[in-house]
């Protein structure tokens, strides 16, 4: 079906030469009987109608070389995903590793600090006895 047709009424579908043929021979609907027009259709507009194969396709061997070919499409489409897959894993662990280091390096600068500051609050309070003391 290249191009469908709806009856809203209904919901039945159908191919747009095969339902203007029959309205036109018999304005009628095909189903109930009821009178119908083209003006009664509704396009379908959806692309994910799906074209259908020639009728070549109709044999063994014609339809093994179908199956193999979309057997080819999928392998090569699921190793594309797994290259991608794995880049991404690449990524996320850099980024973690990287994540990591930087909590390790503050976490060291910290500790510096507190350490610096702590040196610097006992030097402070020599310092404030000195003075006292003479």
């Amino acid at each position: 079906m290249t191009n469908g047709l709806i009856l809203y009424y209904l919901g039945a579908v159908f191919e747009r030469s095969a339902i203007e043929d029959y309205i036109y021979k018999n304005s009628q609907d095909p189903l109930t009987g009821n009178s119908l027009s083209e003006d009664d259709l509704i396009e379908i507009k959806d692309p994910r109608i799906v074209e259908s194969k020639p009728a070549s396709s109709q044999s063994i061997p014609s339809l093994l070389q179908i199956f193999q070919t979309e057997y080819d499409s999928l392998a090569l489409e699921s190793f594309q995903l797994k290259k991608e897959l794995l880049k991404a894993r690449e990524e996320l662990s850099k980024a973690i590793y990287y994540h990591n280091a930087a909590v390790k390096v503050a976490a060291k600068i910290s500790k510096e600090r507190d350490e610096a500051q702590a040196t610097l609050d006992r030097l402070t309070k020599c310092g404030d006895k000195m003075d006292t003391e003479e």
